[in-house]
């Protein structure tokens, strides 16, 4: 145990501090004091510390009991407020007590050791525990264990300041947490939507899956958890095995997405690994468990972000769909995942040390956002290329033949009347050999885009085949689907093609359409093969004309 005439030693230049408002930020003028065994017994070392800082700032590579003092004085104005203590961020468990009497505790001391690192305090100070006045100073002695790393105050600066001030700072924060965490599980949904549309995309089901373990990550250090009663140390290796799942679950995602041939030599060991290290968390002996994160750290630094920077290389140099945006997206969000490091390992700078806990999780968020706009832009772009003819827009043939159906259902039941035709370019060969390919997909967006000018929005036009579309109409009766026909025809044909070489090309097309009966139920299927054979026909008895 330490010794008090050596606590109050430490402190004896603080006997003539004035009282103080609030808040108070107790920021300077702390004792540290640990337990150093010798030959003969074990001794109390004590060291003033003029800022506050980590244990091993004072006693490097320091494990076991560790107590930190202060002494500090109130305004007697202070004396019917009710006041708490807050430490923003304290590593491992602790006891706190305030001119002897026992404030509060978070985790166990040994044997029952409890980790409670991943969480600030926030005490109650009853009125009768301070004193105020500047003939009267209060003593704060916070004991705690450190275990296995840095540990104590390793940021963040203790504060004493009104109970209200001090819970809603602590709601704003977990609120915070929450809205990250329920924007992490929205990412999350909507690419299980897009994975269910899609199956042959994995990455929309790992980063799903990254997402809702970066949520619940998240989760881990939230007082909301942390007040469930669940053992801290159960938590805390929870926190571990989610840091290696999501070590895992980011390779698997990033080379589904730059759909990377990675060897399986290289592949197969990599998940085992990550797997066997993952699932370690939650056996291995709580002292060793940070061998587990340094592993991981390890593992990150030395393989997987070399890695990731020439799979970067590698898709933009092939040019791949959104390489460069992806690849700039995850430099930034490694660049966060490295200050989350620097962090843990207690490596940022002093004035840098504000920005803990702030620049991953907006980072994050930022880029998770990003990156969900990216995977719904390039399913968007599969959709579309697999609903949409990529050189004149219109419907794909079966795409067409699906939305015809629904639109055959819905006329059936009002008693409407829909006219289906099939376009024809006549001597479409001919515009190939005469000219050349190019020449040809000219006049088949030609075609395509005067027959839309002649359309209304809802109306249906698809690519059919090579040099045939398809149109479908709601109309009022056979002669207005006739003169609808018409249009379409003189629309196509009334005017000649301009080609690059400003040479103007006239185009014939034959349309063969047909109305649907009312009375009778027809499929899309039935309604394009009668228009097929009155197409045929009529393409035999006169090219260039409308027959219905």
């Amino acid at each position: 145990m330490l010794l008090s005439d050596r606590l109050f030693a430490a402190h004896s230049s603080n006997e003539q501090t004035p009282p103080q408002a609030l808040p108070l930020k107790l920021e300077s003028n702390w004792a540290l004091c640990v337990d150093v065994a010798t030959d003969d017994n074990d001794k109390t070392d004590c060291k003033v510390q003029k800022r506050l800082g980590a244990i091993e700032d004072s006693f490097p590579d320091y494990d076991g009991m560790a107590i930190y003092t202060n002494k500090f004085r109130l305004e007697k104005a202070a004396k019917n407020l009710q006041l708490s203590l807050s430490i923003p961020h304290l590593r491992d468990a602790d006891e706190i007590y305030l001119n002897g009497k026992l404030l509060g505790q978070t985790g166990r001391f040994p044997p029952d050791f409890e980790k409670a690192t991943l969480y600030s305090r926030n005490y109650p100070i009853p009125n009768n525990y301070l004193l105020y006045g500047k003939e009267q100073a209060n003593e704060l002695v916070i004991k705690v264990y450190n275990h296995a790393r840095q540990g104590g105050m390793s940021s963040g600066i203790p504060t004493i300041n009104e109970t209200t001030t001090i819970q809603d700072t602590l709601i704003a924060h977990e609120g915070l947490l929450m809205l990250y965490v329920g924007l992490m599980l929205i990412i999350s949904a909507v690419q299980f939507f897009y994975f269910a549309a899609q199956k042959q995309n994995r990455d929309h089901l790992y980063f799903g899956l990254f997402c809702i373990g970066e949520a619940v990550y998240i989760l881990t250090y939230s007082h909301f958890i942390f007040a469930s009663g669940v053992h801290l140390n159960i938590i805390f290796r929870l926190n571990i095995l989610l840091f290696g799942v999501l070590t895992l679950l980011f390779f698997l995602f990033l080379t589904n997405f730059f759909k990377c041939k990675v060897s399986k030599w290289f592949r197969l060991p990599l998940i085992w690994l990550l797997s066997l290290i993952s699932l370690a968390a939650v056996f291995i002996h709580i002292d060793s468990i940070y061998h587990i994160v340094h592993l991981l750290q390890a593992i990150s630094i030395v393989v997987l972000i070399p890695f990731y920077f020439y799979l970067f290389y590698q898709a933009i140099k092939d040019k791949l769909p959104y390489a460069r945006l992806m690849a700039w997206t995850i430099v930034v969000f490694i660049g966060a995942v490295l200050f989350d490091f620097m962090v843990d390992l207690q490596l940022v700078p002093t004035f840098m040390s504000g920005l803990e806990g702030l620049v991953s999780p907006i980072f994050i968020i930022a880029i998770f956002i990003v990156i969900t706009l990216i995977l719904i832009h390039k399913h968007w772009q599969y959709y579309r290329n697999a609903t949409y003819d990529y050189l004149t827009n219109c419907l794909r043939r079966s795409s067409f033949i699906e939305r015809l159906n629904e639109e055959l259902h819905r006329i059936h039941r009002s008693e409407d009347t829909m006219v289906l035709a099939l376009i024809d370019i006549d001597y479409f060969k001919q515009f190939n050999d005469q000219h050349n390919h190019l020449t040809g997909d000219l006049v088949l967006r030609t075609v395509a885009k005067r027959t839309k000018d002649t359309l209304r929005e809802f109306d249906l036009l698809g690519r059919y085949g090579g040099d045939e579309f398809i149109v479908a109409a709601q109309v009022s009766d056979e002669h207005d689907a006739f003169q609808l026909l018409k249009r379409i025809h003189n629309n196509i044909t009334q005017e000649p093609i301009v080609l690059q070489n400003k040479a103007p090309v006239s185009i014939s097309v034959t349309l063969g359409g047909v109305t649907t009966n009312p009375q009778i139920a027809t499929t899309a299927e039935e309604l394009i093969e009668q228009a097929d054979e009155i197409l045929v026909k009529g393409k035999v008895k006169q090219k260039g004309r409308v027959h219905i």
